[in-house]
């Protein structure tokens, strides 16, 4: 893949010939469209500013944008379904650029230039991060166009790809002399630009013996400044237009389209929070998704009102997180390894001087520095954990210009992790505090906890409230995903607007917990078969059933429990004691004991369980460092984990016991199956 510094002209041959044959077409036709347009305003899809730019860009281009607007009057489901044909053709091995720049036009029209920047600035990010520099530069041109609709003119003039004056593409000096004019500079800097943008499309116009009249006509008015300055203007009348027309239409959409998101502007952190080393490789391995219908809207309210009502929701003195007495004492295991009928009598708790048995019977070996940061984390905490160097560090990306100052990152490794981090000079051999970008990486010496890192991994995942005592909101996130939506908008639409205790995604695939069982067994998940077995049996002994619409309001019985938000109160934090309890009692397969624990505790808790699409609009997957034979991390570094156990088989099947039925899940299975009399 070539830098993007020794781009060609033939490598942008899209820009520089398809988009700028010539230059606008007759001012005339763009005028009669804007007034006609005026006048079917309640009519759904209009000729915008959009068209005032492909006038400009002109040939070919302006007549497209004049067919696509006529599509669109003609068919509204054509632009109700653009961003979704955004997210699918920019994921494509090879885009289309060509069709690109008419979905964008198609989302300008619906009045989606929000929408538009956010989904190319995902990809624009990808494509570096990939080493794919053309295919960047390539959206990040369609982003410009799209800021420039939006009236963005500042942030459209910084973008990198406007910078490259070695790139022979008329786009450059033509978006630049469109924000000078918007922006009142110099009418000479505007002139230059415009001089610049003539003489390469001059270069790049191709002779066409088949040249119709109105394409030679166009041709003819592109060295006419004054014309420039007119449809230049028509853009600038339609920014004012659209202000106040174009509002009650984006209002009434947003509950006809099927788009995941609809997103108010917010003050984005442009630049990347850490620069990793290309030896890391933190984006390698990342998981395609595929759903792409976009069926679950989800609305996030605008950054600065959000950030306004977190901070007060955190500062209310009233609302105290530790509402829970928790059981002390000195034991070998961290919760004290308790039977089945000693953790039952804490489920239901309405006396708020019992004490809870939540962990923390033995001390959690960390630094005492670590651990007065953690206390002093007073309002939303973010937290991961990495293991056995078992995941990659990833920085969150769409944070808000103040999210850092509201919203603590903290990250839980091990001795094995921070060897590979050692051998890749991420963090100093002598340093004792560690930050890694937005993360605060915290040492913990888990030889002093449990021999599986992955029950470790679970300590900081559901006794997030006693490690951070004083926060009000918190973020798990497995270190398998990266955050790409801004942690306050989520917590706020996700878990503050549904008045809920936590929010957490569908499982993808499995409804009912003895589906997330077998597929435990089968996938090698988890190598004590027999185990989960017994597991399986406890629950149902004690009144697990299968899913049926009588639980709802809750959707399903499995989690996807990668990422997990919650609200710290009584309910969440007595839930989370609950669920670590039996994670040591069993494994650290949290989904099995996540309906168990959440159908048979109270207080009952208030649970936001969104669509996968959701899921997947918010983070993105990776999968686990890959291991080389022996252990090896694939770092290099020759740290060894420990030997996978072999699988053990499970005694006879469920429903039979010593070969005469029947077992203590027979009725929890034949219900499942939709057998049971």
């Amino acid at each position: 893949m070539v830098n993007s510094s020794k781009l060609s002209s033939a490598r942008t041959m899209y820009g520089a010939m398809a988009m700028a044959t010539a230059v606008f077409a007759g001012i005339y036709v763009a005028r009669a469209y804007i007034f006609r347009a005026r006048k079917e305003e309640a009519q759904g899809p209009r000729l915008t500013r959009s068209m005032s730019i492909a006038f400009l860009h002109g040939g070919q281009l302006a007549l497209q944008r004049l067919l696509e607007y006529h599509e669109a009057r003609a068919d509204k489901s054509a632009v109700e379904i653009a961003e979704c044909e955004l997210r699918t053709h920019l994921v494509e091995q090879r885009p289309d650029y060509k069709k690109l720049q008419s979905i964008v036009a198609k989302l300008e029209m619906s009045g989606k230039e929000a929408k538009a920047i956010e989904i190319l600035e995902k990809a624009i990010a990808k494509a570096y991060n990939e080493g794919k520099n053309h295919e960047a530069y390539e959206n990040e041109m369609l982003l410009v166009e799209m800021l420039i609709y939006k009236g963005d003119f500042e942030v459209a003039l910084g973008r990198e790809c406007l910078q490259h004056v070695e790139i022979s593409d008329a786009r450059r000096p033509l978006y630049k002399a469109i924000i000078y004019f918007m922006l009142k500079r110099n009418k000479d800097e505007i002139k230059e630009c415009w001089k610049e943008f003539n003489a390469l499309k001059e270069l790049q116009r191709l002779p066409n013996d088949k040249e119709s009249l109105e394409e030679s006509q166009i041709h003819k008015l592109s060295t006419n400044y004054e014309e420039f300055e007119k449809v230049v203007n028509l853009v600038c009348f339609s920014l004012l237009y659209l202000f106040t027309s174009l509002f009650l239409a984006l209002y009434t959409s947003l509950s006809q389209t099927k788009c995941l998101f609809r997103s108010s502007p917010f003050d984005p952190i442009q630049a990347p929070l850490f620069s990793y080393p290309s030896t890391y490789g933190e984006h390698k391995y990342a998981i395609p998704t595929h759903r792409t219908s976009c069926s679950s809207p989800v609305y996030f309210s605008e950054y600065w009102m959000v950030l306004k009502e977190i901070q007060n929701l955190c500062k209310n003195s009233s609302w105290s997180p530790s509402v829970l007495r928790y059981l002390p004492g000195k034991a070998e295991t961290f919760a004290g390894n308790l039977s089945t009928q000693a953790r039952i009598p804490y489920f239901v708790h309405y006396n708020e001087s019992t004490e809870i048995p939540c962990g923390f019977l033995k001390k959690f070996p960390i630094s005492d520095s670590d651990r007065t940061a953690m206390e002093n984390c007073e309002g939303v905490v973010v937290v991961s954990a990495i293991f056995n160097d078992h995941d990659k560090i990833r920085q969150p990306r769409g944070l808000g210009s103040e999210t850092l100052d509201n919203v603590c990152f903290f990250l839980f490794i091990d001795d094995v992790t921070l060897k590979g981090l050692h051998y890749h000079r991420l963090i100093p051999r002598k340093s004792q505090n560690f930050k890694i970008g937005a993360w605060r990486v915290v040492k913990v010496l888990s030889k002093e906890l449990y021999e599986n890192p992955a029950m470790n991994g679970v300590i900081p995942k559901y006794l997030v409230h006693r490690l951070f005592p004083n926060s009000k909101f918190s973020i798990w996130i497995d270190a398998k995903l990266q955050l790409v939506v801004d942690p306050l908008l989520l917590i706020h639409s996700l878990v503050v607007s549904e008045n809920a205790d936590m929010a957490i995604s569908k499982h993808p695939y499995h409804v009912h917990t003895m589906e997330e069982a077998m597929a435990t067994a089968r996938w090698q998940k988890w190598s004590d078969v027999d185990g989960l077995k017994r597991q399986m049996e406890t629950y149902c002994e004690n009144g697990l059933l299968p899913w049926t619409p009588s639980k709802l309001p809750y959707p399903s019985d499995v989690p996807d429990s990668a990422l997990i938000l919650r609200k710290h109160g009584l309910r969440s934090n007595l839930f989370s004691c609950l669920l670590f309890n039996e994670l040591e009692a069993f494994n650290p397969r949290d989904q099995l004991a996540f309906a168990y624990v959440r159908d048979l505790m109270s207080p009952r808790l208030k649970i936001n369980m969104f669509d996968v699409e959701v899921f997947e609009q918010i983070v993105v997957e990776y999968r686990h460092n890959i291991k080389r034979e022996g252990g090896d991390s694939g770092s290099q570094m020759g740290s060894k984990a420990p030997k996978t156990k072999k699988t053990k088989r499970a005694s006879p099947d469920l429903l039979y016991v010593n070969g005469s039925c029947c077992s203590k899940c027979q009725k929890y299975l034949l219900e499942m199956w939709g057998e049971e009399s």
